[in-house]
């Protein structure tokens, strides 16, 4: 399996900090994985200038990069073993954490353990996955690079695509989907670590720490998106890494290393989502106020070097987008941005953005002795609207994805689960620490804790509301989770920071075991539903149709694999690919025809190992409104095709239709 080269080179590049630079073995892990990362997206984007974004040219790029982790390693004396007899005489091994210690980091390993299985498992099914996170790594396997293509789903092209750098060479080395969801649980295994050396570096002891792994490790959300393709939490990891060399610095003084990996991490996290701008900004501001107090050339220097590595790591996808749409940032997406700019919409959108946490008893399952509080947040959220002369179901202010603002109840799909006892704990946290002025004085709390309050308003202030807006929370509770975790260990006595530890461990065993579309326990289990099923576990009402569509596709001209697809709405992409796969084998394509947007102009022919495009033997086309009919002709690129085929989608969906050249 090639799909370990990648990792062995990591573990060089681990080994080479943690033996030969003397780094501790948790501060080596975040170093070499930041390296990792550059050297992932440097890869990528010159593998696909070239156009040998393929197996064999990502292979032998980290064959390379192997090669030269096992050169720097000799060059520094190979593997430090110790010769020593008195070393190697060591005394037997004694575990050195007490019981209860030793029980919170087992439940830990617990979580760790099961997201990995359901990881490994379970084939990737996220709506969005379907839609383009998965399908733009199947269109830069079928080119051999990552430049922008023709298709229907601008979403494929712009939005951010570090997460799938990775996912994508992942695939290319296994041949297969298999790893794909290991990117995001990677993502949260690395950000443990990484809470816990923020809580190191604030001042935790050790119950502080693990109670920081704890909180983090429990967010029902990353339990969630542990095991899936979406992206959250690796933007959650680069901006923990953000952190963690910002507080490094500010402990030991601007260097040349920090700055570059403060520059390296700030790139990754930006090239994984655009939240990262949002989240970041705090900090950079924070950063920028701090170098300009310093009065020393030699900071801004090193200041320039950071924002140039971020840059840098981001300038080929800002590259592709200002080609496609004249901006860096690709689409403009004004209906997800709050156009509303007042006092009040701005407190409301808050109130909206915390509610998506509001159902704790539930989170807690006191529903038999407590009635759960989603309705009386309701309506209290609609008192205060209605206070500030404001209607809560104006559309300027949701998501058009939604027609009106409602409080979510507890949920355990990736999309829109929240969390409600972390958020509890957060107000907690931030209570003690605006009146206890003894800790506003230490190390670095009051300003994290300004930092990521002012993250979140500017998040609610910039974006309107809908009940998927939880996952992209995701990052902030990550951050809190050393912050929490320092501020209850310097108010609590250990037993009650213990329950706590206890209480959230507890609390999040039914998203390890019943995620809505992975469970281990339902009666439509991992274990019982065929991996093909898997990927349409999120919409079953295509399953049918799509395989009825193989089997007429099976039979014409002997086999029909060369498809197009037709049509905007054909959103549910990458289980095409999948099936296609499985009929056609490696000499089955998808491209997207007819296409009326700007990327009609990215022409597969400009790619280098696309050569010609071949000529689509079937289109594919989804007539979602049941009321309207489906096309009986489509003028493409490639000529006139018409219909020969076609199902009606159940539940009155839609219809999907087959054409063949005219």
């Amino acid at each position: 399996m090639f799909i370990i080269l990648p990792i062995l080179a990591w573990g060089g590049f681990f080994l080479i900090l943690q033996q030969h630079h003397r780094h501790p073995w948790r501060e080596a892990l975040l170093r070499s994985l930041v390296i990792w990362g550059v050297t992932l997206t440097v890869i990528t984007e010159l593998l696909s200038g070239l156009g040998l974004f393929t197996p064999l040219g990502v292979g032998i790029a980290w064959l390379l990069v192997i090669g030269l982790c096992t050169f720097v390693m000799r060059r520094y004396g190979g593997l430090r073993v110790s010769s020593d007899p008195a070393l190697v005489k060591r005394k037997p091994f004694r575990w050195p954490l007490p019981l209860f210690p030793s029980l919170l980091l087992a439940g830990v390993a617990w979580i760790v353990v099961i997201t990995a299985g359901l990881a490994i498992a379970s084939a990737p099914n996220n709506p969005d996955s379907m839609r383009y996170h998965l399908s733009r790594v199947m269109h830069w396997q079928q080119h051999g690079t990552v430049a922008h293509y023709p298709t229907h789903s601008l979403k494929q092209l712009y939005q951010n695509p570090g997460s799938e750098f990775a996912i994508a060479q992942f695939q290319l080395l296994s041949g297969g989907d298999y790893f794909a969801n290991l990117v995001q649980w990677g993502s949260m295994v690395v950000s443990l670590v990484g809470v816990s050396l923020i809580a190191r570096q604030l001042g935790c002891d050790r119950r502080g720490q693990i109670l920081a792994v704890v909180f983090c490790a429990t967010l029902p959300m990353g339990v969630l998106q542990a095991a899936s393709t979406q992206n959250d939490y690796v933007v959650a990891l680069w901006l923990v890494c953000l952190t963690y060399f910002t507080l490094l610095m500010l402990h030991v003084g601007v260097t040349v290393s920090t700055a570059v990996y403060i520059g390296a991490s700030l790139g990754l996290a930006i090239l994984s989502k655009g939240t990262a701008y949002i989240y970041a900004f705090p900090l950079c501001l924070g950063l920028l106020v701090w170098t300009i107090q310093q009065k020393r050339g030699r900071v801004w220097q090193l200041g320039g070097l950071a924002a140039a590595i971020a840059l840098l790591l981001n300038l080929g996808h800002y590259l592709r987008n200002l080609a496609l749409t004249s901006s860096p940032l690709g689409v403009n997406v004004e209906a997800e941005t709050n156009n509303i700019l007042s006092l009040p919409v701005f407190i409301t959108s808050i109130l909206k953005q915390l509610s998506l946490h509001a159902d704790w008893v539930r989170a807690l399952q006191l529903q038999d002795w407590i009635v759960p509080t989603t309705g009386l947040t309701e309506k209290v959220i609609s008192i205060i609207h209605d206070q500030l002369g404001l209607d809560i179901n104006n559309p300027a202010l949701l998501s058009p994805k939604v027609s009106r603002f409602y409080v979510p109840a507890i949920s355990q799909y990736e999309d829109t689960s929240g969390n409600p006892i972390h958020i509890i704990l957060i107000a907690v946290a931030l209570l003690i620490l605006v009146s206890r002025k003894s800790l506003r004085k230490q190390s670095y709390l009051a300003e994290g804790a300004i930092l990521l309050v002012t993250g979140f308003l500017i998040f609610s202030f910039l974006l309107t509301w809908s009940p998927w807006r939880s996952r992209l929370h995701l990052p902030l509770f990550v951050l809190f989770s050393p912050l929490v975790a320092t501020i209850l260990v310097r108010t609590f006595p250990p037993i009650v920071t213990g329950c706590i530890a206890l209480i959230l461990l507890l609390s999040i065993q039914p998203w390890l075991f019943n995620n809505q579309f992975k469970s281990l326990l339902a009666e439509k289990s991992l274990f019982n539903t065929p991996r093909i099923e898997q990927y349409f576990m999120s919409q079953g009402h295509l399953q049918d149709p799509y395989q009825a569509m193989m089997t007429e596709l099976d039979t014409l001209n002997g086999g029909c694999y060369n498809v197009g697809i037709g049509s905007e709405s054909f959103w549910f992409e990458y289980p095409l690919w999948i099936l296609l796969q499985q009929h056609g084998g490696p000499n089955s394509h998808l491209y997207h025809v007819a296409v009326d947007n700007p990327s009609n102009q990215a022409r597969l022919s400009t790619h280098p190992l696309s050569g010609a495009t071949p000529v689509p033997c079937a289109v594919v086309f989804l007539q979602q409104d049941s009321n309207a009919t489906s096309p009986t002709q489509l003028t493409t690129e490639y000529g006139l095709y018409e219909s020969v085929w076609a199902t009606p989608i159940s539940d009155n969906k839609g219809t999907l239709t087959l054409l063949t050249p005219n």
